[in-house]
């Protein structure tokens, strides 16, 4: 079964779109494919950004509860495991991210995307984490990346209350990062990814690796980090392309090398 497809373009912006019917649900066989795929594209230099959509109605609803029905707890245990793992390997993709966030993000589905570098949402999307109101708690990763990303408070509310969250809401709250007119959140990725792919594809790698492994370390360490990150730009072809490029007042052309 198709549940997604995936296309690289020339210019190394990368494409995956999300097909499985109805609400792109996260059933085992499809956090295998997602898994495996991303494992094959993690060390792809070609691509300069990936952008995840969906060409259906709805993001991602989370859990495919029909399948979870059926379930052993020790089974159901296991399938939480592995969702957990797939997105790990989505947050730890080396070049920017790009979630465009149609109809509904919610429980796994936000999840999801709060493992990319960026959230772009339609303005009548919904997003959330309701799965107290199932008798769960976000078990992909919710309890610890929102609040690394909105704060201690904020997030608490956001999983307490098990709430539907607007976009607009979603945006002041710095769950989702940019806005789009309904029918064009696609679009306003693009945009985005186009704007990022305008600079170093390596200096961009290395930025990403810096940020996220001194992210947890403590200051003293974290520089270290950075240090490390900043000699692999220093000695780069890009890094000598661009005073090149300065000096002779042109937009550089990058290698990624």
């Amino acid at each position: 079964m198709n549940n997604f497809s995936f296309n690289l373009q020339n210019d190394g912006l990368a494409f995956l779109t999300l097909t499985r019917q109805s609400v792109n649900a996260l059933s085992q066989e499809f956090i295998a494919s997602l898994s495996e795929l991303f494992d094959e594209i993690s060390d792809n230099d070609k691509i300069r950004s990936l952008i995840i959509s969906s060409s259906i109605k709805h993001f991602c609803a989370g859990a495919d509860l029909k399948e979870r029905a059926d379930l052993t707890i020790e089974d159901s245990a296991h399938v939480v495991s592995a969702i957990g793992n797939c997105f790990a390997k989505l947050e730890k993709l080396p070049f920017p991210t790009i979630s465009a966030i149609n109809g509904s993000a919610l429980g796994g589905g936000l999840e999801f995307t709060l493992c990319c570098d960026f959230r772009v949402a339609e303005d009548s999307a919904k997003i959330g984490l309701p799965e107290t109101s199932l008798g769960i708690i976000p078990g992909a990763g919710g309890t610890q990346r929102l609040p690394r990303l909105i704060g201690l408070s904020k997030a608490k509310y956001w999983i307490y209350s098990a709430r539907k969250f607007s976009a607009e809401e979603a945006f002041i709250d710095g769950v989702v990062d940019f806005l789009s007119p309904d029918g064009e959140v696609l679009e306003t990725a693009i945009d985005l990814a186009t704007e990022l792919m305008e600079n170093a594809p390596l200096a961009l790698r290395a930025a990403k690796m810096s940020i996220s492994k001194g992210y947890e370390l403590s200051v003293s360490d974290a520089l270290e980090v950075e240090k490390e990150a900043y000699e692999i730009t220093l000695n780069s072809e890009d890094r000598t392309e661009a005073l090149k490029a300065f000096s002779q007042k042109r937009p550089p052309k990058w290698s990624g090398k």
